[in-house]
């Protein structure tokens, strides 16, 4: 009897082991926070439509504030001024010829030596200084002396219409180049121009 007792006490302790769930512990690893979203490019810096806006607007002033050249004149009708670029002051456009005639100042303000190399550039040879002396006509504008010259190669169909204002220590050179016919058909319209110049007080 006693032999069966400890059977069946040790049989139930069996069963008792064999029907014993076994905990599993699992490691779930945690989820990423998701990375923010960038913030659109519009938040940070204005719409496109702003920024172009605004960049548009820069612009428009720029092209509407051109530097002063330093002076004034009449203006003939159809003539354009344009403004500088370069070694050039200003530059204006004539309408119905191609003349090109522009402004620059330089250092040095001697007349028969530039009107020999403006009689070079249209074909004709160098002459005298004496020659010169009877070919340039000399009046003031804005209180200052202009040396003015008329220069045609006939034959070469090509002209050059300048003017030498003392401006000592600089000098500016007013210079149209163009055809002979185009250049004495408006040759009244520039030394016109010429003679209205009122410079900015002394801003030469």
């Amino acid at each position: 009897m006693k032999f069966s007792v400890l059977l069946l006490i040790g049989s139930s302790i069996f069963i008792a082991g064999c029907g014993k769930e076994e905990t599993v512990s699992y490691v779930v690893p945690k989820e990423k926070a998701a990375a923010p979203a960038a913030a659109p490019a519009s938040n940070m810096m204005g719409s496109d439509a702003d920024n172009q806006a605004v960049m548009a607007a820069h612009a428009a002033m720029t092209a509407q504030a051109p530097a002063s050249p330093g002076f004034t004149a009449d203006l003939p009708d159809g003539w354009t001024e344009n403004p500088g670029s370069g070694m050039r002051k200003a530059s204006y456009s004539i309408e119905g010829t191609a003349i090109d005639f522009y402004l620059t100042s330089l250092s040095v303000g001697d007349v028969p030596s530039n009107v020999n190399r403006w009689r070079g550039q249209v074909g004709l040879p160098d002459v005298s200084a004496e020659e010169i002396t009877e070919d340039v006509q000399v009046f003031t504008a804005g209180g200052h002396e202009v040396s003015y010259i008329e220069i045609y190669n006939e034959e070469g169909g090509k002209g050059i219409i300048a003017a030498i204002i003392d401006l000592s220590p600089s000098y500016w050179y007013f210079t149209a180049k163009g055809s002979v016919d185009e250049l004495q058909a408006k040759a009244s319209e520039i030394r016109g121009f010429l003679e209205s110049i009122q410079f900015e007080g002394h801003n030469h």
